[in-house]
Order: C-alpha cells, then sequence, then structure tokens
C-alpha cells in the first residue's frame, strides 16, 4: 500500500505517572506516526502539566470526564489518519509495532484490524515474556468472530485498525463503564477479517489502580459487564444464534457469572456468588459444577473451609494412589512384563 497515515491515539485520565512512558513508545516508533492523539478525559492530577513538554509533537485534546469509550470517540473524531493505533495511557508499544503491522496489512488488504502477542510487566520487570505462551491462546487470523466471542483475544494497546472500519462499524458504545474495546472489536470482527502479528509487540502494565482490577469487578445494570458486552452483540446480531448454536451462546453467557462468582466467593461473599452463580446456572442449567458452587454458598465459611480442606486432602490421595499405581505398572514393565 501507499505510505498510509497512521494516527496513534491515548485516552488518559489522571495517569501522570505513566503517560509519558506511553507518549515516548510512539514517538520511537520506526514506521513514523502521521499524529499523536491524547485525550484527557478531566484528569485532576499533573497530566496537562507533563505533557506540555511534547509541544507540538503531540495534539492534546482536554475534555470533561465522561469515560474511556467517550475519550477514544472524540480523539477519532479529530484524527486525520488512514488508521488509528489504539494505546492506554499506562502501556508501551515495542519500536518496532507499527511497522510490523503495517507489513501485515500490506499483504492482507481485506484485513480490517491486525493485533499482535504483548507482555505482561510491572514495577519489577517483566512477568510474561508471552501472554499467547504463557496463557496457552490461539491467536488466529481471518474471519474469526466465532473464537472471539469465545473469549477475550487481544487487548486494546495492540490493534492497528482502517478508518474506514471505524467509519462503517461507528464508534465505542459509551453506555459500557467496562468492555467496550471488547464490544468495539466483536463488531468488527462480525464484519471484518482480523490479522494477528505472532510476536509480544506490546507491554501491558499491571497495576493496582488499573481497570480490569476495579471496575472489573463491579455489576454494571445488576450484571457483570463481560456478559452485557456480550449480550449487546447477541441481541444486535440475532443470526448469530443459529451459527454458533443456542447452546454455545448460552454457555459462553454463563461464563462471566461464573467468573464473579467465583471472585466473590473467594472473598466470603456468599450472598452475590450465590446470586451470579444462579445467573450462571439460568444460562447452563446442566453444568454440575456451577451447581456445586452454588450449593457451597449455603455454608458458613469455617464449614466451607472444612470442606475445602478436606476435598484437597481426598484429591491429593486420589493423585497419590493414581502415582503408585502408576509407578507399580512402571515396575512390572520394566521387570515381570519384560520377560513374557
Amino acid at each position: 500500500m501507499p505510505f498510509a497515515k497512521v494516527t496513534a491515539l491515548i485516552p488518559t485520565y489522571n495517569c501522570e505517572r505513566y503517560i509519558c512512558d506511553a507518549v515516548d513508545s510512539v514517538l520511537a516508533q520506526t514506521y513514523p506516526v502521521h499524529e499523536v492523539i491524547v485525550v484527557d478525559d478531566g484528569s485532576t492530577d499533573n497530566t496537562r502539566e507533563v505533557l506540555a513538554s511534547y509541544g507540538n509533537r503531540i495534539r492534546y485534546i482536554p475534555q470533561v470526564n465522561a469515560g474511556p469509550p467517550a475519550a477514544r470517540n472524540n480523539g477519532m473524531a479529530h484524527a486525520t489518519g488512514d488508521l488509528i493505533a489504539l494505546l492506554d495511557s499506562d502501556d508501551l508499544w515495542t519500536p518496532e509495532k507499527l511497522g510490523k503491522q503495517m507489513n501485515f496489512l500490506e499483504q492482507h488488504p481485506d484485513c480490517g484490524l491486525v493485533y499482535t502477542d504483548m507482555k505482561t510487566f510491572d514495577e519489577t520487570g517483566i512477568i510474561e515474556e508471552s501472554v499467547k505462551i504463557s496463557r496457552n491462546l490461539t491467536l488466529p487470523s481471518g474471519r474469526i468472530f466465532p473464537q472471539l466471542f469465545a473469549e477475550t483475544l487481544f487487548q486494546t494497546s495492540a490493534v492497528l485498525i482502517r478508518k474506514s472500519c471505524i467509519d462503517a462499524v461507528g464508534g465505542f458504545d459509551t453506555s459500557l463503564r467496562m468492555g467496550d474495546d471488547y464490544e468495539f472489536f466483536l463488531r468488527i470482527a462480525r464484519h471484518y477479517e482480523l490479522g494477528y502479528v505472532d510476536e509480544p509487540l506490546v507491554l501491558y502494565r499491571q497495576h493496582p489502580t488499573q481497570g480490569t482490577r476495579t471496575w472489573g469487578k463491579q455489576l454494571q445494570g445488576g450484571v457483570p459487564w463481560e456478559f452485557l458486552v456480550l449480550k449487546t452483540i447477541v441481541d444486535a446480531h440475532p443470526a448469530m444464534i443459529a451459527e454458533l448454536g443456542k447452546a454455545q451462546v448460552n454457555r459462553r453467557l454463563s461464563k462471566p457469572y461464573f467468573t464473579l462468582a467465583y471472585a466473590c466467593l473467594a472473598e466470603g461473599d456468599h450472598e452475590n456468588a450465590r446470586r451470579l452463580l444462579h445467573g450462571a446456572l439460568h444460562y447452563w442449567p446442566s453444568n454440575l459444577g456451577y451447581l456445586r458452587y452454588y450449593l457451597m454458598t449455603f455454608l458458613g465459611p469455617k464449614t466451607l473451609a472444612k470442606f475445602k480442606g478436606r476435598y484437597q486432602k481426598g484429591r491429593e490421595a486420589l493423585m497419590s494412589g493414581q502415582t503408585e499405581a502408576e509407578n507399580a505398572d512402571a515396575r512390572w514393565n520394566s521387570t515381570g512384563a519384560s520377560k513374557l
């Protein structure tokens, strides 16, 4: 393709500690960006002041606090690039990130969005060298809507999107407090091919205040955020029920309930865990694992702790018995059996 203009878009809110690292990683790209847009979503810290040092190397757009989806939409409305590369203000790109994604798009003109593997890190250093490897993920290319609906495959900072795709499917859903990016990517995947560059070209920062550790554990409209995203997509595209199978869709809808219920149960919040497990069982009533955890919510914390202890001991005994049986088989195979 001819030299295409890339807009790097960074929404930020009270991220003075990390924002300059993010901007610097954009400016260090081997494929130079056309523009860097930073949308400040009503920060009350020194974000404006620390960004002032970049002068005209970035476009600083302040707005009244309205949340990440509104900030991204604002930035896209101002973007003049042919492609949009999203970057969260606490993450980083490796220098070759955009260049390798542009090479992929040049070879795959029908691809609307290209994503990459990533590393995770914190203040102590690298945690995961490859999320794909450490989490045993299959990261595909092509018409991957079914795979993306089944699980979240990539993070916002890993994507490069053709502006024409965004114009076609619309921007981020501002009614979603969490998961607006997942819903947005599912809409794109419903209509376009997606591509994958098999290298960890994003550094995904782990820290206590990131959204997935705060808002991610809260309900939206009384339901888990991921359920709300998935249900929004199902309601907008009812044909997918026949394509994927009603049972498969319902099982997927059950999982956000169970994930959050498990976290509540681990924290001793049996009442909310019970309510969430009831939701999980509504969509997957034959799941005996869900039922077992649902019944656990009626046990007191001490009783549950004893139950877990006995279960673990029984499991260890079972595993020990299996290991001993395997050892006995090995001894037999290496002695008597070899003489037959």
